[in-house]
């Protein structure tokens, strides 16, 4: 229901899965979503949702990435990178989160950190491993 764009929906059949004894992170986690998306959402409520589910399941990157878009809802651009920062601690190879991250123009470090940006070797450096998928 979150996918085809009823959050409503979706928010209030989590309730019930989760009213009926379903203690899931899962459950928990998209419930967090559900409430932050729909158009009376209480974001507070959403975002102790989402802590809950990161709390009984610390080791699943889509739980940060769903708490990093209540935070973005929310309009609290800092929290939400952090989320995503512990997302690709936990998986740096998760897109969503790249992908976010470079919608919010959010650079990656540095290949050789000691050396500025400007650096024709990091350029180029970041510029070939970009390329080969390695970054």
């Amino acid at each position: 229901m979150l996918k085809r764009g009823y959050p409503e929906d979706a928010a209030e059949c989590l309730e019930k899965i989760l009213e009926m004894g379903y203690d899931s992170a899962a459950c928990y986690s998209w419930l967090g979503v559900a409430i932050a998306r729909s158009r009376y959402g209480d974001i507070i409520k959403a975002e102790e949702y989402c802590r809950k589910a990161i709390k009984k399941v610390y080791y699943r990157p889509q739980y940060y990435n769903n708490l990093a878009e209540v935070y973005l809802i929310w309009g609290k651009k800092q929290k939400a990178i952090k989320a995503m920062d512990n997302t690709l601690k936990l998986d740096d190879s998760n897109k969503p989160a790249h992908r976010e991250l470079t919608h919010l123009g959010l650079r990656t470090r540095p290949v050789i950190p000691f050396l500025s940006r400007r650096n024709p070797i990091n350029k180029y450096l970041g510029i070939i491993l970009t390329r080969v998928g390695l970054r």
